[in-house]
């Protein structure tokens, strides 16, 4: 693990300081008197910033998947409540879907019983499933994340519609490096490990994980038990 932790720090540290670099360069840019009038700083601006965000995703599956391979994580475990936690984790998306021209959906019953699960590692596998919505998602579009509980589970979906993944390839969606076929690889990015890097994380959390696809839409469906205490 120590090879581990060293290339973590070493790939880590420049783009943590390049993504610090540009936060510092839009709070200058909006105080009064900036160069903000021309439009197209401001768009430069961002695209560096979701480059950022980009690579360090990358770095972050390159390095997390080994290190769950090899060692368990240690859970720690909280009362979620989806009502509240999901509509803070979707709003950090709403830039990037409306800026894809895609149409985003939360359908979250108002008497959903609170969820005990690791909080972190949730947000981890949701946020790389929404990501991956993102990339594939067409224009005029739309991603769709719904959630139900029986007595005993709680059952959480992103859908997203526009494309559709062929039944033989549904077994390998989770497999390490697997790409959709005939997707760009220089348009979608991706190291094709973070599906592989979720099915680890609902592992630890003792749930699972499937895939359908048919008429138009794809869905991920991960179940988890209502508590894990």
């Amino acid at each position: 693990m120590d090879f581990l932790d060293t290339i973590s720090h070493e790939l880590r540290t420049p783009v943590t300081n390049i993504k610090l670099a540009a936060q510092m360069l839009g709070i200058r840019l909006r105080q009064p008197g900036a160069l903000n009038a021309d439009p197209a700083i401001t768009q430069y601006l961002q695209i560096l910033q979701n480059e950022c965000d980009r690579e360090m995703q990358l770095v972050n599956d390159l390095l997390d998947l080994p290190r769950l391979e090899i060692e368990s994580e240690s859970l720690v475990l909280n009362s979620i409540v989806l009502q509240n936690w999901l509509p803070q984790l979707v709003e950090g998306f709403s830039e990037r879907i409306g800026r894809q021209q895609q149409r985003l959906e939360l359908r979250i019953p108002f008497n959903l019983p609170p969820l005990v699960s690791d909080l972190a590692i949730l947000e981890r596998i949701f946020t790389e499933l929404l990501n991956n919505a993102c990339k594939y998602t067409p224009p005029g579009e739309q991603i769709q994340i719904t959630a139900q509980a029986t007595s005993a589970e709680m059952q959480i979906s992103v859908s997203n519609s526009g494309i559709i993944l062929p039944e033989a390839e549904q077994s390998r969606i989770f497999d390490k490096f697997y790409r959709i076929p005939n997707a760009d690889p220089y348009k979608h990015g991706g190291t094709g490990l973070g599906l592989a890097l979720v099915k680890r994380l609902v592992q630890l959390l003792c749930s699972t994980i499937r895939v359908e696809s048919a008429a138009n839409q794809t869905t991920f469906i991960v179940t988890l038990p209502l508590s894990l205490e």
